[in-house]
Formats: structure tokens, C-alpha cells, sequence
């Protein structure tokens, strides 16, 4: 084999590894670049809680990173108002931790799955469950 073809096929394998790997962007800071998409997420998010706990809620970003068309979040919740969150006593919560996996669906963002004060790893084999979401979207 000539030295030649060695280097085209390290160049052509090293481009197309470069090609298929996704930018990772990382949500955690609102900025210019990132406002609008990463509000526009939260919302949906927001929206979800606010329906099922009946209060308003703003988030502390603990990890937000989005790759091609999926995005996964984790943080905190508090009350918009400042009060102490209010959960029902008959079932069992964690507070105040809230995960979601967001999936991008004919150029529109939708929550696939999320939970808040679970008491349990509900997350646990959800890259198996969508096996296209990067995996580097899930990493510290």
C-alpha cells in the first residue's frame, strides 16, 4: 500500500467522522444566540407543570444541551411567586428536581417525556428509549 492512499484514507475517514458527529450546544446560559429556542422550551416545559400543579414556575438550569432535534433538560423548580411549592399529600414527591427530554417533530419542538419531583430515576434507559437522541446531550 503506497503512503499516498494511506493519507487519502485517514483524510476521508477523519471527514467523514467530523460530518456525522453533531454540535453539541449548550443551553445552560441564556444568550443572544440561544434566547428565543431555549425560552421557547422552558415555556413548553412550564406549561406542563403549571397544568399539572396548578401553580407558575421558574426554573434554575442545572443542564440544558440540544443536538440536531433533541434537546435534554434538568434543574429546578421554584414558584414564579416565591412561596413554598405546593404538592399534594397523598402522593409521594421529591422536590424540587424536574427533568425533560424535548424532540424537535417536523421542525417544531414537543416535550416526549418529562417529570417533576419524581421520586424515582424515571429517565433511567431513556437513550435506549430514543436511541437518535445524542448521547452527549445527556453528559455533564
Amino acid at each position: 500500500m503506497s503512503r499516498k492512499f494511506v493519507y487519502i484514507f485517514i483524510a476521508i475517514f477523519f471527514s467523514v467522522s467530523l460530518l456525522s458527529q453533531q454540535t453539541i450546544q449548550n443551553y445552560k446560559i441564556k444568550s443572544k444566540t440561544n434566547e428565543v429556542e431555549r425560552s421557547y422550551l422552558l415555556d413548553l416545559l412550564r406549561a406542563r407543570m403549571s397544568n399539572e400543579f396548578k401553580q407558575e414556575f421558574i426554573f434554575v438550569v442545572e443542564h440544558f444541551k440540544v443536538a440536531g432535534d433533541f434537546a435534554w433538560f434538568r434543574g429546578v423548580a421554584k414558584r414564579k411567586d416565591g412561596k413554598e411549592i405546593d404538592l399534594s399529600e397523598d402522593l409521594p414527591y421529591d422536590c424540587c428536581h424536574v427533568e425533560a427530554l424535548f424532540k424537535k417533530v417536523n421542525g417544531k419542538w414537543q416535550i416526549s417525556e418529562s417529570a417533576a419531583f419524581s421520586t424515582d430515576v424515571w429517565w433511567d434507559g431513556i437513550q435506549q428509549r430514543y436511541p437518535k437522541a445524542p448521547k452527549e446531550i445527556f453528559l455533564d
